[in-house]
């Protein structure tokens, strides 16, 4: 697979009512991450900005989530695009569906 392969995950905001887009792109050592706050490289397991674009948008999440996204990183290389989509896609419905109302 292409290292420019861009993976999105679509985020349940609870400050704003909907879905926000966040973007990994894989890298040699970790993530370019971007979303509409802010971009930049991150980690293997999305550190620190994917973290604190979510604490921005007040969402909770598991204390799990940074080794589900290394285990994405390790693994893109050996799916194919949309096979790898479907593990941001998972991580997307898991991270909203836990979101602590207000």
């Amino acid at each position: 697979m292409s290292s420019a392969s861009r993976f999105k995950m679509q985020i349940h905001s609870p400050a704003w009512g909907q879905n926000d887009i966040y973007e990994f792109i894989k890298t040699k050592d970790g993530w370019k991450f971007e979303n509409y706050r802010c971009k930049g490289e991150v980690d293997k397991g999305g550190n620190p900005l994917f973290y604190k674009a979510l604490a921005s948008e007040s969402i909770s999440y598991s204390n799990y989530l940074e080794g589900y996204i290394s285990t994405a990183w390790e693994k893109v290389d050996t799916l194919n695009k949309e096979q790898a989509q479907v593990i941001f896609d998972r991580l997307s419905k898991w991270i909203s569906a836990s979101i602590t109302p207000f």
